[in-house]
């Protein structure tokens, strides 16, 4: 939905993505296996370890453990779960905010519920009152059972140019004009959003004149300073 993605990629492959294409290749292969290797060991070791969640899904339930314990819950229907919780202001916020809560469904107003598909500060609080246990509405994705096997597969060594099999397929020629022109600046070909768009500046002004519309370099005051300090001399 948004550039974010994109510039995640620019920041990890910020020190190879000027290399050539074979290259910057065999750069995302390599990076790529050594995270599979780095999460798939963490993953086992915390299943030796005896938890059954990821370390951020226990920080994120924690919170929401804290936020629960200032909420007013109203039930309305056991068998449904289904309740209103009262949030109360916060900051400058002095009206208390009202949000409904369906467990069944694994819905709330705030949408975090659904989104996430673990339980928000709403749904907790909503648990806590039916002394229902919260890790039933965590969507099992969260398990480490499931996240090793995400990252189960592994990478394979790529083997050496001279054992590939001989090339027959057609033959690609390089069109010299479509190269890119080595002198100044490359310029870019990324789709422009308004997260590119800049506050218009004034012009500029010299650095000897205080004058706009030229530069130090040519500026046209500079002989009239050089022949009145040389009369002077």
């Amino acid at each position: 939905m948004t550039t974010n993605l994109a510039e995640c990629i620019n920041s990890v492959l910020k020190g190879c993505r000027a290399l050539p294409i074979t290259a910057l290749v065999t750069a995302t292969y390599h990076r790529l296996n050594s995270w599979f290797i780095h999460h798939r060991t963490e993953a086992e070791n915390m299943i030796r370890a005896g938890h059954i969640y990821c370390e951020e899904l226990s920080k994120v339930m924690n919170e929401n453990n804290r936020k629960a314990s200032c909420h007013v819950v109203r039930n309305f229907s056991r068998v449904s779960g289904v309740s209103e919780v009262e949030v109360p202001g916060t900051g400058g916020r002095r009206h208390n905010k009202v949000y409904t809560v369906r467990l069944m469904e694994s819905w709330c107003d705030c949408g975090e519920f659904q989104s996430l598909r673990l339980p928000c500060s709403h749904a907790v609080a909503t648990c806590a009152s039916l002394n229902l246990d919260t890790a039933q509405f965590i969507s099992p994705i969260y398990r480490l059972t499931n996240i090793l096997k995400v990252y189960g597969v592994e990478f394979q060594p790529v083997p050496n140019e001279e054992y590939w099999p001989s090339y027959t397929g057609p033959t690609f020629i390089p069109n010299p004009v479509m190269r890119r022109n080595r002198k100044g600046r490359p310029k870019t070909k990324r789709i422009h959003n308004e997260m590119d768009e800049s506050q218009s500046q004034p012009y500029k002004k010299c650095g000897l004149c205080r004058t706009p519309g030229h530069n130090r370099k040519n500026c046209p005051n500079t002989n009239i300073q050089l022949g009145e300090s040389s009369r002077r001399m």
